[in-house]
């Protein structure tokens, strides 16, 4: 595998060369891809091992996230706008926090494709259906007791848990905060051509993230973190810590809040910091306090 990623790599370079970059950025971007290949194809040893018994000791942490790198997955930017805690996380994300903000290009691409243009429909639809459902069990909830008691709570969690659907405004609110995002996120797009073999040798031995996912778009969103952040270090930032904002609990990224421990030794290996995966309530909860 190593000679066919050595020869994509190459192709890549002729690619860069091609596109008329400066030398310098050509010869910084492809020490970076050049790393995250040989890192990926384990020609650099990962801390595997040290990420496994971190992730079992599942030790609390108390995380300062002022010079944290904070990255943002398509499932908390479609909830964000609409979350309880949504001033409080707008304001630390746009003027708070000083270190860096990455929206994956990968996440921007599966917001629009999965999310957000289907959020009008789905919100009307799914509104009309949750209303004329609950009138039913609340009629029948006076007679039949606690069996529709347990199918009206779990209505109403529903409601809580998926309360972006029943807002006609989402699109705008999220657009809204999309504008304040982009003052200070950056967008990073890892070069697709360099990865797309390792892509699909990852998912045959399921590596993650994404392994139980038909395509490859959390490994894309995976590849567009750490290109983007390790080019920022590059460029001499210093963060002393990645969090991946999701609410992605699949074991292909995460089991019970604890990432993945191969992408904790990937991302050591990578950047030399620690990587956790918050979802969006804990992270709402640290800025909040």
């Amino acid at each position: 595998m190593s000679t066919l990623l050595n020869l994509l790599v190459k192709i890549w370079q002729k690619l860069l060369a091609k596109s008329g970059m400066t030398s310098g950025a050509s010869q910084n971007a492809d020490e970076i891809i050049g790393r995250m290949i040989a890192v990926f194809d384990r020609q650099i040893e990962i801390p595997a091992l040290e990420a496994l018994i971190s992730a079992l000791k599942a030790s609390p942490d108390a995380t300062n996230l002022a010079d944290t790198a904070i990255a943002i997955d398509a499932n908390a930017v479609l909830r964000i706008p609409q979350h309880r805690k949504s001033s409080d996380i707008v304001d630390y994300l746009s003027i708070q926090h000083a270190g860096p903000i990455i929206l994956p290009g990968q996440v921007i691409q599966e917001y629009w494709n999965n999310q957000l243009a289907a959020v009008d429909t789905v919100s009307k639809g799914m509104q009309k259906k949750f209303e004329a459902f609950k009138t039913e069990v609340a009629r029948y909830d006076q007679t039949q007791g606690e069996a529709f008691e347990k199918i009206s709570a779990g209505l109403d969690a529903f409601k809580n848990d998926n309360s972006e659907l029943f807002h006609p405004d989402t699109v705008h609110k999220t657009i809204t905060f999309l504008e304040t995002l982009a003052e200070k996120a950056t967008v990073p797009y890892a070069p697709r051509m360099a990865f797309h073999q390792i892509a699909e040798h990852r998912k045959r031995v399921k590596t993650p993230p994404g392994f139980r996912d038909v395509g490859d778009g959390d490994f894309y969103v995976w590849v567009d973190v750490l290109f983007g952040l390790l080019t920022m270090i590059k460029a001499g930032a210093t963060p002393s810590k990645l969090i991946l904002v999701t609410n992605d609990g699949k074991i292909d990224w995460c089991r019970e809040g604890e990432a993945h421990p191969v992408l904790c030794a990937e991302a050591k290996a990578l950047l030399e910091v620690d990587f956790e995966i918050w979802t969006l309530d804990k992270f709402a909860d640290s800025v909040a306090n």
